[in-house]
């Protein structure tokens, strides 16, 4: 009996050993793949991260048909101001700007689809939704309250050393596209695609520097609580009519709480 509880207590000993073992293991296990997760994080838009990872939702190959509002922004001659500006210093300025645009667009609940050098895309309505209106509203004051950082940003950078101003156009415009995962089964895209997508892209081509111009379809959804002026119809590439346009100036200072 005294052998078989000596060897009970070896047993048991051993056993422990193991389980702290794996224990540990599984300690420094969940600690890289929180390590991995928090990197990946930075790789995504916060929505699509929560769909993605804490929903457990498939990365498969899907799509949906949503109304949504697109929003498309760049700087005016980006590529003479890269010429002309050291790669260090256009690299700062290059990451702080698109840092502080995307503090503002999440704080107003976008999804941010992609950067292009300085070109940014973002879109409101998916994955989540509060509805047409209040995400084309929430678009806008994201909009105006970049173009008011902006003028600070370029004050910053003058005063640093740049030799030249920097005006950044934007374009709005809200109508129903595809949106989903796109790709293949190696390399997936979240993003969202369609003649919507287009005609905000050509819109913000066709803004005036340091201006936003929307179409007539988010102006309707926010002309209630914005100052803007119609422009003349649009000749656009891949759209068979004009297209309605105007351009903001401000929000409508009587009705500023409703955005």
């Amino acid at each position: 009996f005294k052998q078989l509880s000596l060897d009970f207590l070896d047993k048991e000993k051993t056993l422990d050993a193991q389980v702290k073992e794996r224990t540990n293991e599984l300690l420094e296990r969940n600690t890289q793949l929180e390590t991995l997760s928090a990197r990946l994080s930075k790789y995504l838009s916060p929505q699509i991260y929560s769909s993605l990872f804490r929903d457990n939702k498939s990365a498969g190959s899907s799509t949906k048909r949503k109304k949504l509002t697109v929003f498309f922004s760049d700087i005016v001659n980006f590529s003479d101001i890269t010429e002309q500006v050291e790669s260090e210093d256009i690299t700062r300025i290059l990451n702080e700007y698109l840092n502080e645009m995307a503090g503002i667009a999440l704080k107003h609940g976008a999804t941010i689809d992609k950067y292009v050098g300085d070109a940014v895309m973002i879109f409101f309505g998916d994955p989540d939704t509060l509805g047409v209106q209040e995400y084309a509203r929430a678009c806008l004051s994201m909009a105006l309250e970049m173009q008011d950082r902006l003028k600070q940003l370029e004050m910053e950078w003058l005063d640093a050393g740049a030799e030249r101003s920097f005006r950044v156009r934007m374009g709005i415009n809200t109508g129903f596209c595809t949106v989903g995962n796109f790709g293949s089964p190696d390399r997936m895209d979240y993003t969202i695609v369609g003649s919507a997508v287009n005609l905000t892209s050509r819109l913000e081509q066709s803004c005036e520097p340091g201006s936003i111009l929307i179409s007539h379809a988010t102006w309707s959804l926010v002309n209630e609580i914005v100052d803007a002026e119609e422009r003349p119809p649009l000749t656009v590439k891949g759209f068979g009519e004009p297209v309605r346009a105007y351009a903001v100036r401000e929000l409508n200072a009587a009705k500023r709480s409703a955005v």
